[in-house]
């Protein structure tokens, strides 16, 4: 017999929303990161859309998971701050290995946040039921940490929400710090 600690909502008693909607969030930072170094000449300008592109997609995405799709439950804000964390995360990850590496970061960035993050994640299942090794490393990726983070934060109340979010922090950190490298030392089109 199988008890769920908490279940899932009544609407998506599958969790398919969830494990779907973590793919927009991830293509989505992706998207942004892409889109707004082919458009936009000032790296500074760069990240401003990508944090300005986080806040307001990841409130979207809340709102289409939480109010229109049923899949989640819990604070509507928290679930929109982690929401926006993982695709700021994501966005400024890959301009961090874009402003590092030139347009083959943009590549280097698909590499690591779609095939090694969507596909280690553990979202459609648990990152424990991946191979040895595997799972534990799909949480140190944008990806893992999202589907981790968000699921403790709607239905745990925010318990062992801490661990995920700090991955996605030091994502984000780690762009910025590459963006702002490359600022600093004038490299590529304007700073």
């Amino acid at each position: 017999k199988v008890t769920d600690l908490v279940p899932l909502p009544a609407d998506d008693p599958r969790g398919s929303g969830l494990v779907a909607g973590l793919l927009p969030i991830i293509l989505g930072g992706l998207a942004c990161a892409a889109l707004s170094t082919f458009a936009i000449k000032r790296r500074v300008w760069r990240v401003a859309t990508a944090l300005l592109f986080a806040v307001f997609g990841g409130t979207a995405m809340t709102w289409l998971l939480q109010s229109w799709l049923g899949s989640l439950t819990g604070n509507f804000w928290a679930n929109a701050g982690v929401l926006a964390l993982a695709t700021g995360a994501t966005a400024l990850a890959v301009l961090g290995l874009e402003s590092l590496l030139g347009q083959a970061g943009l590549g280097v960035g698909a590499l690591v946040m779609m095939l090694f993050g969507n596909a280690l994640s553990g979202a459609a299942s648990a990152p424990e039921l991946l191979p040895t090794g595997w799972g534990a490393l799909g949480q140190w990726l944008p990806a893992g940490a999202s589907n981790t983070a968000l699921r403790a934060v709607a239905f745990f109340n925010g318990n062992g929400a801490a661990g995920p979010l700090l991955v996605l922090v030091g994502w984000a950190v780690l762009g910025l710090a590459l963006v702002g490298l490359s600022i600093r030392r004038g490299a590529g089109t304007h700073a």
